[in-house]
């Protein structure tokens, strides 16, 4: 199988890691997303350079493209793609606008390509465990859940306050939060109101309407302090009628009727692999409304208005 790597903006040397272990790949060719993004040479060891996405696209003959441009890009390479009938690995969120993600679905039904998006966040040991023993029933029904990601602001490209390139603070960090909503619950997105502080955003805060009355909370920051020993501090809270599991990087806590349990998992699947043996780890389907609702969230937030979160992401198939 060969495979190509567009743009380097996201988590593609994740993929990279998982590539390079396999005999029955080719890394065929690396391309930047745009000139805005730099170029010259291969971030990946004994990857070909290409200076034009396009021109690789062709000359490689790809059978799948890891595509993590600038993220306004997204939307109109995974549909040049599609439209080569390439596969698709992408960054997350697919789309920055509901235009482009509407564009985005239509060219992945009409063209039959499978897609991936990034969502690795779902798959550190701890969600993934957590999530599953929530579906299983651990916590009873859920009634509610809270998700954080705070991260440093670190060093940013200049993009970044660019709206039509960066897309907002909410699709891009917030998008793994909202993932995790629905790993846990099961439940599609309803509706959603917003805040946000800064531009770009360095603090939002987004409440969720699921189905069933769950109900469900996302806050998000780029103000992690520098002295903090990690860069990122990712929480879950679920709460059930029989029970809470709080959930961090490192570990879960569960309180329920049969007492209370501290676990540490290490294991979970492994997304890029799953995609590759032929699995759906995350379903297009899935990818389609969790852009959705994370792009809703952010209009929410712009508008200071309620936003209704369409369920017309209907099965492809």
């Amino acid at each position: 199988m060969n495979i190509c790597f567009i743009g380097n903006c996201g988590h593609s040397a994740q993929a990279y890691r998982v590539l390079k272990t396999r005999n029955d790949i080719k890394m065929c060719g690396f391309a930047p997303s745009c000139l805005r993004e730099g170029g010259g040479s291969s971030p990946f060891d004994g990857v070909p350079y290409f200076s034009d996405w396009r021109e690789m696209l062709v000359k490689t003959k790809a059978d799948m493209a890891v595509v993590a441009p600038i993220f306004g890009l997204n939307a109109d390479i995974i549909i040049q793609c599609a439209e080569m009938g390439i596969n698709v690995f992408a960054e997350k969120p697919i789309a920055t606008t509901l235009k482009q993600l509407d564009a985005v679905k239509r060219a992945v039904k009409a063209h039959k390509i499978r897609l991936c998006a990034m969502h690795y966040l779902r798959y550190t040991p701890t969600f993934y465990r957590a999530a599953e023993m929530v579906r299983a029933g651990a916590v009873g029904e859920v009634r509610m859940l809270t998700a954080q990601k705070s991260y440093k602001w670190g060093r940013r490209p200049e993009w970044y306050s660019e709206r039509e390139l960066y897309g907002g603070t909410v699709p891009w960090i917030g998008i793994h939060a909202i993932d995790w909503i629905y790993a846990f619950t099961g439940k599609r997105f309803l509706s959603v109101t917003a805040e946000s502080y800064g531009s770009p955003e360095t603090a939002a805060l987004c409440q969720f309407r699921l189905e069933d009355g769950v109900i469900a909370s996302v806050n998000l920051d780029y103000l992690r302090p520098s002295s903090a020993k990690t860069h990122g501090d990712d929480r879950v809270r679920c709460v059930g009628t029989d029970g809470v599991i709080e959930v961090t990087e490192k570990e879960i806590l569960l309180i329920n009727d049969q007492g209370y349990q501290a676990l540490a998992p290490t294991d979970a699947p492994e997304l890029l692999t799953e995609f590759l043996s032929g699995g759906n780890a995350v379903s297009p389907d899935e990818i389609f409304h969790l852009t959705r609702a994370a792009l809703c969230a952010r209009d929410a937030a712009d508008t200071g208005r309620k936003v209704m979160i369409s369920r017309s992401d209907k099965p492809l198939s």
